[in-house]
């Protein structure tokens, strides 16, 4: 999904009243606080990796131009929106300078040690890349991957192979950060030229069904040539493999972003009064791994399938109401109710008369409710907010206005 996105500076401003004013009990306020950080800030996509491996190449391709070429090199670069194209940059005496223009062509100090780069980039406002170089002994480069993992929302672990070091180094990440990474095979084409390309996926696919969403060969000079082309090339593009990559790096942002809105209308419903006016426009909806319903065209059937979505949005509001009751959010109690909620859900749509679209919402709540499954396993506070956020998510998804 591209722009244009929701302003959600009025749901941000409404969640800081309510902070400011004191609503928020002692137990929730924590997250309300981290959740209005989020809010206020782009996700940030961090693109890691050891020195060569083409970090620079693949934030490049993703920018569509050359923004940081060759200059990157060991250094720890930032790429963020702003009003001017200009680079400020860090040196290890301390000096702070600001560089017009872009860094692929600065002649930078020889002991720079950090740029930020900022461009009126439209796209930036809702998420910023960092480049991270991991150098030096492996003490200092778990450290800096460890403090990625912490502040980063989407990792890109850049590689030619994913060699047994690489494996050792990236097994010390948490596995909430795991679930939004991607390894990325840079310099693909190499690969293919070798021969050797299919058979490293076959051996890395095991490991990344477990360390990461997927295994994305890419060949970032070819997908950066395509989309700097004059003329459109995007059979190159996706041949490149950047298209694949691009689409599902947008996925997870936009996925996100709706959960921290969701998260955010959840709290504001309940201790914070009504949503503001400017915040009732739908979130545009992201890619999912349940498919959106068709409208249901009987007027019983949709009020049917209303009233069980509505039990849907109100057990999940209530749940807020309980675990602060309970003294905190407590992970065991939320996702019990949450998977027993969408097994109601799952019984309502059985007893409807049958349909392409009440078979299609039966699908999306087995889907939901194999993802919940998922949550069970990890037993802890982030899969209990993951938990109730997918219910609301898929009342969205499920609530299709008839055409009309």
């Amino acid at each position: 999904m591209s722009l244009p996105q929701r302003d959600i500076s009025p749901l941000a401003g409404q969640l800081e009243q309510t902070l400011s004013a004191g609503r928020l009990p002692s137990e929730v306020s924590g997250w309300g606080s981290q959740l209005l950080q989020r809010l206020r800030q782009p996700v940030q996509v961090a693109v890691a990796g050891t020195p060569g491996s083409g970090k620079s190449a693949l934030i490049d391709m993703l920018l569509g131009r050359v923004v940081i070429g060759r200059n990157g090199g060991g250094l720890l670069v930032d790429v963020c929106h702003g009003a001017q194209e200009m680079a400020e940059v860090e040196t290890a005496a301390g000096e702070r300078l600001q560089i017009p223009g872009l860094l692929a062509q600065m002649e930078l100090p020889q002991d720079a040690r950090r740029v930020r780069q900022i461009l009126p980039d439209p796209r930036l406002r809702w998420h910023s890349y960092r480049e991270l170089p991991l150098t030096g002994p492996l003490a200092t480069q778990q450290e800096m991957l460890q403090q990625a993992a912490g502040s980063a929302d989407i990792i890109l672990w850049c590689s030619q192979e994913f060699a047994a070091d690489e494996r050792a180094l990236w097994a010390e990440v948490p596995d909430s950060t795991k679930d939004h990474s991607f390894l990325v095979l840079t310099m693909a084409d190499r690969q293919v030229m070798r021969g050797t390309l299919p058979g490293l996926i076959e051996t890395l696919e095991p490991i990344a069904a477990e360390e990461f969403l997927g295994v994305y060969p890419v060949a970032a000079i070819q997908g950066l040539t395509a989309r700097t082309a004059e003329a459109p090339q995007d059979g190159l593009w996706q041949s490149s493999g950047g298209k694949q990559l691009a689409g599902d790096v947008q996925r997870q942002v936009d996925l996100g972003r709706a959960s921290d809105v969701d998260q955010a209308e959840l709290l504001i419903r309940q201790f914070g009064g009504s949503l503001p006016a400017e915040a009732a426009p739908d979130v545009p909806a992201p890619a999912s791994a349940t498919p959106p319903v068709p409208a249901i065209a009987a007027a019983p059937q949709a009020a049917s399938l209303g009233a069980a979505l509505d039990q849907l949005q109100s057990g999940a509001e209530a749940m807020l109401a309980e675990a602060e009751a309970a003294g905190g959010p407590q992970a065991a109690p939320v996702l019990a109710q949450c998977m027993e909620m969408i097994r109601n859900l799952s019984q309502s749509l059985d007893a409807m008369p049958a349909s392409a679209a009440v078979e299609a919402a039966r699908e999306a709540a087995q889907d939901g409710e194999e993802m919940l499954m998922l949550c069970q396993l990890e037993q802890d506070e982030d899969a209990a907010v993951d938990a109730v956020t997918l219910l609301i998510q898929l009342k969205k998804e499920l609530m299709v206005e008839p055409p009309g």
